[in-house]
């Protein structure tokens, strides 16, 4: 149950990271279909962010994990969900330091 919530964070804290902007973008008609970049930059982003969430979590595994505890279920969740979301922001940053621009 523990990797389900890990995993299943970091996933939704990337595709809510792709997603969003996309959405945006849409709205102000600055792009007007789905470009398969944002799939590449999502799925690099999910890899680095699941090498961060099964390395660094299992650290606080101590102080987090109590077996039953739903408060604990939703801090793994949210910290996944975060590694998820932050790699994503990192990923595009520097794609845009590259000069490769999204959207």
């Amino acid at each position: 149950m523990e990797i389900a919530l890990k995993l299943g964070g970091l996933f939704l804290g990337v595709l809510l990271r792709t997603w969003l902007p996309f959405i945006r973008k849409i709205k102000q008609g600055k792009i007007r279909q789905f470009d398969k970049k944002y799939l590449r930059q999502a799925a690099g982003s999910a890899a680095i962010a699941v090498i961060a969430t099964l390395l660094l979590i299992p650290q606080y595994e101590s102080e987090i994990i109590v077996v039953g505890d739903f408060v604990s279920g939703i801090r793994v969740f949210s910290t996944a969900f975060v590694f998820g979301f932050g790699a994503n922001t990192l990923v595009n940053e520097l794609l845009e330091w590259r000069g490769e621009k999204n959207g």
